[in-house]
């Protein structure tokens, strides 16, 4: 019950007893009333970074990125510059295929990169994708197809682009 000793506490020193003091016992009322009151304690307990909205975890501005990135650099960085991908890498080639890609696309294959993210699925989840599934096959495919573009289609060439995810 780990997070729930608080709000449980807290909601047991509520009225929810009345009825035991009333009637001489406990109704299901009562208990669900403790069942409610402990649960929006706990809800106003939770922090904002750990709660949820529209299905996703909301993120604090020194969410860690990788290279010493937070979500703060990105976010004063697209202020700067419109798009700021284009100072942050040194390989033309990935440049050019950020600049194909939508914001949304540009997002996910962003995504990539990050700590703990190893596949399309999961990088389209973490840029907040409806359908993490379909858009992350579907993110993979063009930059596939991009790269294949931009590096003359060899399969060694590919496999160095996309390393092997």
């Amino acid at each position: 019950m780990s997070g729930w000793n608080e709000p449980v506490s807290t909601a047991l020193l509520g009225n929810w007893a009345d009825p035991l003091y009333d009637q001489g016992h406990l109704t299901p009322e009562a208990l669900d009333k403790l069942r409610s009151e402990a649960s929006v304690i706990h809800r106003q307990l939770t922090p904002v970074w750990r709660r949820k909205l529209n299905k996703s975890r909301l993120l604090l501005l020194d969410t860690p990125l990788g290279d010493g990135l937070t979500l703060y650099d990105l976010i004063c960085g697209q202020a700067a510059a419109d798009p700021g991908f284009e100072t942050g890498f040194e390989d033309s080639r990935l440049i050019e295929i950020l600049k194909a890609l939508s914001p949304a696309e540009r997002a996910v294959t962003l995504a990539l990169g990050a700590r703990g993210v190893t596949t399309w699925a999961e990088a389209a989840m973490a840029a907040g994708a409806a359908e993490p599934e379909r858009q992350g096959e579907r993110v993979r495919r063009k930059v596939k197809r991009l790269a294949g573009r931009i590096t003359g289609s060899s399969p060694a060439a590919e496999a160095a682009t996309m390393s092997g995810r």
